[in-house]
């Protein structure tokens, strides 16, 4: 009886190890397909692909990755091929948490930005406000759309609250971008889609390539459409006159990152415009994306962004006037960025 139980005790062993064998087998090979698909995917998309040695690239992320037996215990190598890119808006997704390479990013100095911590931890949405008679406040944040129609329905929202203040009647108004880290950029444009004249707002520039990619406004048939390319990203009922030569401020920050960065492009070169504020987070890039699993999503830098007359921002995007810290969402009549704007609106 006992050497029954020991031998089954030993074949439940050679069970188990025999099965965690074969468990380590497969992470290690998704590690291995994980890091090669990474390696052919920036190859043949990254911003800088023509300009890097691929060989040390590829050698040191493998070298990195050798010995991970995990997708976990592989992320600092993933880390390492951003960085060795030198791309700072691309990253992976891993059980819902991103790792990528944060660039040269100075810390925020949570005295001067400690009413944008807060604001940005404590959460925010669109918001509209009369200032001053004929001084309207419009509130962009950052959206995610999830579902089939979200981007025609964020981009309503925003032009409903547009023109809940309206708009025909203002001699200027203030769009505020300092709470905007990204989202659908195309949204946000149709739902402002009253402010800019149908044409081109901007462009991706592929380096490589030299290949162009316009971003633009149209107007058909009662319809606002923002498209790119061939294909049309957002269409919304215009609503009300055409502002085209209404005064504008847009207010930037460390926070106006990627989509809020390109909405923020797309205004620049528009007549009766003024930027105030700091220098936005610097994402000003296109990324592509594949899912490589469905736990593991792939985004890599692919494209600059330019603005319509063709000024790339390789780096962010700069106020016309900086003014450092200041700011208050609590009472925007305290806020030193928002009575700026109001300043040079009154007085443009």
């Amino acid at each position: 009886m006992k050497r029954s139980i020991k031998k089954t005790g030993l074949l439940i062993l050679a069970a188990f190890l025999l099965s965690f064998g074969k468990a380590n087998a497969q992470q290690a090979d998704s590690v291995r397909r994980l890091i090669d698909t990474l390696l052919q995917f920036s190859k043949a998309n990254a911003l800088y692909s023509n300009q890097v040695d691929w060989k040390m690239i590829s050698d040191s992320v493998r070298n990195k990755a050798a010995n991970a037996g995990t997708i976990k215990a592989a992320l600092p190598a993933v880390k390492l091929l951003y960085q060795l890119l030198g791309d700072h808006h691309g990253f992976i997704t891993y059980n819902n948490n991103y790792y990528g390479w944060p660039g040269n990013s100075k810390p925020f100095d949570r005295t001067v930005h400690a009413a944008l911590i807060k604001k940005m931890k404590d959460g925010y949405k669109v918001r509209k406000e009369i200032l001053a008679k004929g001084y309207g406040y419009l509130l962009v944040p950052d959206n995610n759309p999830t579902y089939r129609g979200a981007v025609n329905d964020i981009a309503r929202q925003i032009r409903d609250s547009l023109a809940a203040m309206d708009p025909e009647r203002l001699k200027g108004l203030i769009i505020d971008l300092r709470l905007n880290p990204g989202g659908d950029m195309y949204a946000m444009i149709g739902g402002l889609s009253n402010l800019f004249r149908p044409g081109k707002l901007g462009s991706f520039v592929y380096p490589g390539t030299k290949k162009e990619e316009a971003w633009n406004i149209a107007s058909d048939n009662g319809k606002d459409k923002v498209f790119s390319g061939q294909d049309t990203l957002c269409r919304i009922n215009r609503r009300g006159k055409q502002l085209y030569d209404l005064k504008v401020v847009v207010l930037i920050g460390p926070y106006t990152r990627s989509s809020g960065e390109a909405l923020a492009i797309s205004f620049k070169g528009r007549n009766n415009t003024w930027f105030i504020g700091e220098d936005t987070g610097g994402y000003t890039t296109a990324n592509v994306s594949f899912q490589f699993t469905n736990e593991i999503g792939v985004f890599v830098a692919t494209a600059i962004e330019a603005d319509r007359n063709g000024h790339l921002y390789t780096d962010n995007v700069k106020p016309d006037e900086e003014i450092l810290g200041g700011d208050d969402f609590n009472d925007l009549k305290n806020d030193l960025k928002v009575k700026a704007a109001l300043k040079w609106l009154k007085h443009k």
